[in-house]
């Protein structure tokens, strides 16, 4: 979704920071095909590997998904059941979406909520990997629990504000605000 100077300012800073966190997921992402295709070639090629290596790939796995989950949902890319949605109106539309997105601000603050004593124990502990030569600082990879959810909130509260508007708007018979470039959200791949 690019932004554009008719978006109102809190969706332009709110999308911002969703995604420069689908910029991190996908720059986790390219690292993690780099790691897999070093250990491959060191596995393979030089009989040699490490488990620093082998436990790098699933660390990389976790900001992919936790990060890339809320950008997936701000540029449409989410999973959704269209069969009805699409013959019902744009109000009608509006009227799920901001259901859907109240209902995804209750969900990322109740797993940030339950995240936090999960994550203030690891980091307490210091806890790193159990096995011998391993990844230390592993409470890092589990601060990303609460850091995705809140991103996915932060999408969910924008997303709902842009519904709001549009259910406002919808009465008043006038558009929402003027964003030609503004993505509508579709089914997954559309």
């Amino acid at each position: 979704m690019k932004s554009t100077r008719t978006e109102p300012l809190p969706d332009r800073v709110l999308g911002l920071v969703v995604d420069i966190a689908g910029w991190g997921a996908a720059i986790s992402g390219l690292a993690l095909v780099l790691v897999v295709g070093g250990n491959v070639l060191l596995r393979y090629l030089f009989n040699s590997g490490s488990v620093a290596m082998q436990e790098l790939e699933w660390h990389l796995v976790s900001p992919i998904a936790l990060m890339g989950m809320a950008y997936g949902m701000r540029h449409g890319g989410h999973v959704r059941v269209d069969f009805l949605y699409e013959r019902l109106g744009p109000r009608a539309q509006a009227i799920i979406d901001l259901f859907s997105a109240v209902l995804m601000v209750v969900l990322g603050a109740a797993l940030i909520w339950f995240s936090i004593p999960y994550v203030a124990q690891s980091i307490m502990m210091g806890e790193g990997s159990p096995d011998p030569g391993g990844l230390p600082y592993r409470f890092l990879l589990k601060a990303f629990i609460p850091i995705g959810f809140g991103l996915l909130l932060i999408q969910a509260i924008a997303q709902g504000l842009m519904n709001y508007r549009q259910i406002v708007a919808g009465n008043r018979g006038e558009p929402a605000f003027d964003a030609p470039d503004v993505v509508t959200q579709t089914g997954a791949g559309d």
